[in-house]
């Protein structure tokens, strides 16, 4: 499995182009020949075992069971929208039915992503 990649938390000179960029990178340096390495695919693999995360627009993260079952089971959700995310320009790779977009990352990098998206809300919201 691929551990968290370049992620520092970094809010002084915040971006918002810069930052969809760094996420989506991370969420880029998780393939390997088209497959996404954190998705267990192999022939033993379990779903209860293999825990897949998504990083929303909106500052939500959620998780869901990986290996075959990743896409066809209940997704929960771990952290709430931030409030103010959504009227912000933060667009990551993946698109739902809705608009909102979501890269699929690490647990820790989805936490550390949404702590600089917070940050830069609250010390832009004044």
């Amino acid at each position: 499995m691929s551990q968290t990649k370049n992620c520092e938390l970094n809010i002084e000179e915040f971006n918002i182009e810069e930052f969809n960029k760094r996420v989506i990178s991370a969420h880029h340096s998780h393939y390997l020949d088209g497959k996404n390495e954190l998705i267990d695919t192999s022939a033993n693999s379990s779903p209860n075992g293999n825990q897949i995360y998504h990083l929303y627009s909106s500052g939500e993260i959620t998780h869901q069971k990986g290996a075959w079952a990743y896409g066809q089971r209940s997704e929960f959700q771990c952290e709430s929208d931030i409030l103010g995310a959504r009227r912000l320009p933060f667009t990551f790779v993946k698109v739902t039915a809705d608009s909102t977009t979501y890269a699929i990352l690490t647990c820790e990098e989805c936490k550390l992503f949404r702590e600089e998206m917070k940050k830069y809300i609250s010390t832009n919201s004044k």
